[in-house]
């Protein structure tokens, strides 16, 4: 899931952003996590997330 996570961050030109954050293992940590209760697309998931 946490590459699938990198991958869909990478496609929604988050990831040079994503690469500058100083605990992106953290990140992944909960964004993996946080997705596991989440019913709906991972896309959708990460837009609400990175958003707030």
């Amino acid at each position: 899931m946490r590459e699938r996570i990198r991958r869909e961050l990478s496609r929604l030109n988050m990831f040079e952003v994503f690469k500058g954050w100083s605990d992106q293992e953290q990140i992944l940590d909960e964004l993996e996590e946080g997705y596991a209760g989440f019913n709906g697309g991972l896309e959708e998931y990460l837009n609400i997330k990175l958003n707030y």
